[in-house]
């Protein structure tokens, strides 16, 4: 399994929300398949990333470093989407990605 931009997505919504409920929620998905989602992504990536407990979840030291990446990596979609429009829409924003 290849890691996708709704996988870093679904990562930071777990994390925000510090809870998979939550993140289901705003996430627009059923709990069950958030749960599922992450457990495809933890043994794609070789470990937990998340600790469960009654509370919620929070990140594992693997889970903190993934965040850490995702989270600029996600900024940057947002910016090339936005640039990209514009310059379709005849804005003189051209689109730009960094790393």
């Amino acid at each position: 399994m290849e890691l996708e931009v709704r996988h870093l997505r679904a990562l930071c919504a777990i994390a925000d929300a510090g809870s998979l409920h939550r993140a289901a929620r705003q996430l627009g998905v059923a709990q069950p398949t958030l749960s599922t989602q992450l457990n495809r992504i933890e043994q794609a990536l070789g470990g937990p990333l998340f600790i469960r407990e009654r509370t919620g979840c929070r990140p594992t030291p693997l889970g903190r470093t993934v965040l850490g990446r995702a989270r600029p990596l996600l900024a940057d979609m947002r910016t090339l989407v936005r640039e990209a429009r514009a310059a379709a829409a005849g804005g003189d924003s051209r689109p730009r990605v960094g790393s």
